[in-house]
């Protein structure tokens, strides 16, 4: 086995959704002998969750920019992060391709890092993608339509795409390297299978895709005690940017269940209205794995790990999403009939009853018990050894 420089890159996105469950596999990569580098979107987060286990470096980030309305495509979400101008863009390239040499890096395992893997065609660095089906869209040209509630005309998307092409062109240009012919291209690597599942993937209209499984599982955290009542135990991991927070915690101050949230920078006065003998919070790290295996079920905000995670123990999930990503998923989720959304646009009037049905509607909790066994040839060891296999019949024996 050849002993190699793996750099991880995330670039866009927040939460520990991201460094969390990247942390089992780079705990694995550098017992096999392998140099971890680590360049993360947000090194306060890294850091809150794995302390100096690994160095953090910052990645090259570009602050969203003002756009009307919300992204339209993936090109759209793009074009609110430095894709508009080539100048910018080429600035974050080079910036990562110095990263790179001065880490020695034989292979990029991209998370939510476009540029970081446009940096790394420019040098002829191998990449294995690390993220979810909302960072990676289909093959298609122009890129889909994120609202497919909604109808746009093909041009708005055609015009989408054409502005983010010229910038990534003109970088590779710059670069010495060939044009794309598509956006799409961009995500045309070495290795493109994604993580997650078929039925969760955001976009219902991908079509066959490989995909790794998931690792849900950060690792780390305080342990956890349940309230000692009676009842179904239910785990929430709440954001204040879900225009449903309260109502939700009003629901579980009212059902009387056992309940413990998980709520980082929860105000003071958050924690005095809702806190009951039967609900507690927390606003430091716990351990995620062991609180989704003890629940009965779960409230999220859509964020894909625990979502996810609860789902691979057969525990049904009500969704509060923030971000059109957490709102595709929190779909896919109810589709498949294996927990609830409340929807971040509607009212919240039937919020507790359908806690309630999460919790004891027959039907969604043999839904979430069905995909937990159709699933369970997939734990963490499994997709951590895949994925790691990969990463080293890329790097090869040199």
């Amino acid at each position: 086995m050849a002993v190699s420089s793996v750099a991880y890159a995330w670039e866009l996105g927040g939460g520990f959704g991201h460094i969390g469950p990247f942390l089992p596999l780079a705990r694995e990569l550098r017992q096999r002998g392998h140099a971890v580098h680590c360049i993360v979107g947000r090194v306060d987060l890294a850091r809150q969750l794995a302390g100096e286990e690994f160095s953090w470096t910052q990645a090259p980030v570009f602050p969203e920019a003002p756009r009307p309305g919300s992204p339209l495509s993936y090109s759209d979400i793009l074009l609110r992060f430095g894709y508009s101008q080539a100048d910018d863009l080429y600035g974050r390239v080079q910036r990562w391709r110095d990263i790179f040499r001065e880490t020695g890096t034989a292979i990029v395992v991209a998370d939510h890092a476009p540029t970081a893997i446009l940096a790394a065609r420019t040098l002829n660095i191998p990449v294995l993608l690390f993220s979810s089906s909302f960072c990676v869209p289909p093959r298609q040209q122009p890129l889909s339509n994120l609202r497919p509630w909604h109808g746009l005309p093909i041009a708005t998307l055609e015009g989408l795409d054409r502005q983010v092409l010229a910038s990534i062109n003109a970088v590779l240009a710059r670069c010495g390297q060939p044009a794309l012919q598509n956006v799409a291209q961009l995500f045309d690597v070495e290795e493109d299978s994604l993580l997650g599942f078929p039925e969760l993937d955001h976009y219902a209209e991908r079509g066959p895709a490989r995909y790794w499984g998931n690792l849900p599982a950060a690792g780390g955290g305080a342990a956890l005690r349940w309230p000692e009542v009676a009842g179904k135990r239910i785990f929430a991991y709440l954001r204040a940017e879900s225009v449903h927070h309260k109502a939700a915690l009003a629901a579980l101050l009212a059902l009387g269940q056992p309940t413990v949230v998980f709520f980082p920078e929860a105000p003071q006065s958050l924690l005095e209205q809702y806190s009951a003998r039967h609900l507690v919070f927390s606003r430091e790290p716990i351990d995620l794995a062991r609180a989704i295996q003890e629940a009965d079920a779960g409230i999220t905000y859509a964020n894909l790990s625990t979502t996810t995670g609860m789902l691979l123990n057969g525990k049904p999930v009500l969704t509060l999403p923030v971000q059109l990503e957490q709102f595709l998923l929190a779909r896919r989720v109810e589709e498949m009939g294996a927990g609830l959304l409340c929807h971040p646009e509607q009212a919240s009037d039937d919020l507790q009853q359908k806690l309630q049905r999460v919790l004891f509607d027959a039907d969604i909790g043999q839904n979430a018990r069905a995909f937990a066994r159709k699933y369970a040839a997939f734990p963490q060891a499994t997709v951590t050894g895949n994925i790691i296999r990969r990463i080293e019949e890329l790097v090869g024996p040199g």
